[in-house]
């Protein structure tokens, strides 16, 4: 979700409300002409400190934030069915599946 902020966001913070923790997940932060900034932003809910079993739920939210259940298995099963029509948007899948799992990789700080 495209947010905007009046400082320079931090690429990874928490924030814990009620027993709940949230770690908001920023990238393509861009300083903007009128010295604002914008950025993308995914939050992930955990009532624990980030940990390895973070993992697979985080590379899931950050995956949801962009592409639907519904949206996945439809470019899954185009590629599968008419691999060289559907190549560019199954591989922009691909791109953001990685992107998810490195980021979850480093905001965890696993392997």
């Amino acid at each position: 979700m495209k947010q905007s902020y009046d400082f320079e966001p931090k690429s990874v913070e928490q924030i814990v409300s009620t027993g709940i923790i949230t770690t908001v997940i920023r990238y393509d932060i861009e300083k903007q002409g009128d010295g604002t900034y914008e950025c993308e932003e995914v939050e992930y809910n955990h009532k624990e400190q980030l940990s390895e079993k973070d993992y697979g739920p985080m590379v899931s939210t950050i995956i949801r934030s962009s592409y639907s259940q519904d949206q996945v298995e439809a470019l899954t099963q185009n590629y599968l069915a008419a691999p060289e029509a559907y190549k560019s948007e199954f591989d922009k899948l691909q791109q953001w599946r990685n992107f998810a799992k490195d980021t979850a990789k480093r905001v965890i700080n696993i392997g």
